[in-house]
């Protein structure tokens, strides 16, 4: 589903602002990453990862009586969680969903508005780049209902990359596909984005007080409860799956851009869950946190990719 068009002159003024006042903040970004060594860990080699992304995720609106499963899945031992996590300065979707996929901020990628003009993401590319040199044998698949992720950020380097729109709902089939039957690859990374709770907190309002916002979270909670029952059945079966859900930003009111002063705009919710695994649960984590956490996890040390990463992993050493 494509963002919802800017309805007046005056909200795309505030807007083009926004980014040119947060670009001048920017020291001159000259990064020069010349080393492309890797480092893989073997006793990694096999391990598997889901991120589920869910665009404009309040944080305060993980409740237990709105999203039951998400509420008990935050209080498992073995899971990372924050309703804390920092989006970038930059409060719309397209420099969010940037950093997320690049662990680069967006003084970095340059990924100012949604419209993706101008951007560097040649330099500062997805982490599936450095997964695939890496280990090319992994399949790689990014599945959207925003599209603007495949064509701008992911389909250059993913296995499997559609670029047609498509809803929510053939999002999560799509998903239930590519892990229950293969089809039409068997993912090793599998990264999917829900964006319909965005559409509704721009319609309805952006607020755990708002029904029809947290009905839809409640649709989401059930995508991910039935995603995570395939997941732990992999898992009994020997599969070793980190699972990460994360958010672009939240929302207040009907909007987020240009927000970043207000909370509810600037946290949203991380989670990283892998039995077995200790997480930094000290840390309150950033946007740039996914791409190292992920790599951490596959046992890809990419000197290049060190080099240009805002973030860190999540995962205790």
């Amino acid at each position: 589903m494509r963002k919802l068009l800017v309805l007046s002159f005056f909200i795309v003024f505030l807007a083009t602002c926004e980014q040119d006042d947060a670009l001048k903040d920017c020291d001159e970004w000259i990064t020069i990453c010349s080393d492309t060594t890797m480092a893989l860990d073997p006793s990694k080699a096999n391990r598997k990862v889901l991120i589920i992304g869910i665009d404009g995720f309040r944080a305060d609106a993980m409740q237990e009586s709105v999203s039951p499963f998400m509420y008990g899945f935050a209080q498992n031992d073995d899971t990372y969680f924050t309703d804390q996590n920092h989006v970038q300065e930059l409060t719309f979707s397209g420099p969010n969903w940037s950093s997320l996929c690049t662990g680069a901020d967006f003084c970095k990628h340059t990924v100012t508005t949604n419209g993706f003009g101008g951007n560097s993401l040649d330099v500062f590319p997805h982490f599936f780049k450095y997964l695939e040199q890496a280990r090319p044998q992994k399949n790689t698949v990014s599945v959207v209902n925003w599209t603007e992720i495949n064509e701008d950020i992911a389909s250059t380097f993913a296995d499997y990359a559609p670029t047609e729109s498509i809803n929510d709902n053939e999002v999560f089939t799509i998903a239930n596909n590519l892990l229950n039957q293969g089809s039409p690859l068997v993912p090793d990374v599998l990264f999917l984005q829900f964006d319909e709770l965005d559409a509704t907190g721009h319609d309805y309002g952006f607020s755990p007080d708002v029904v029809e916002y947290t009905d839809y979270i409640a649709t989401l909670d059930g995508y991910i409860e039935s995603l995570m029952s395939i997941i732990n059945a992999k898992r009994l079966n020997g599969e070793d799956w980190l699972v990460c859900i994360i958010s672009d930003h939240g929302g207040s009111g009907k909007s987020h851009g240009g927000k970043y002063d207000n909370p509810n705009v600037r946290h949203t919710i991380m989670y990283m869950n892998a039995p077995g695994v200790n997480f930094k649960q000290w840390y309150t984590s950033s946007q740039t946190d996914l791409a190292p956490t992920v790599l951490d996890y596959l046992g890809v040390e990419s000197a290049e990719f060190n080099c240009k990463t805002d973030g860190i992993s999540v995962i205790e050493d």
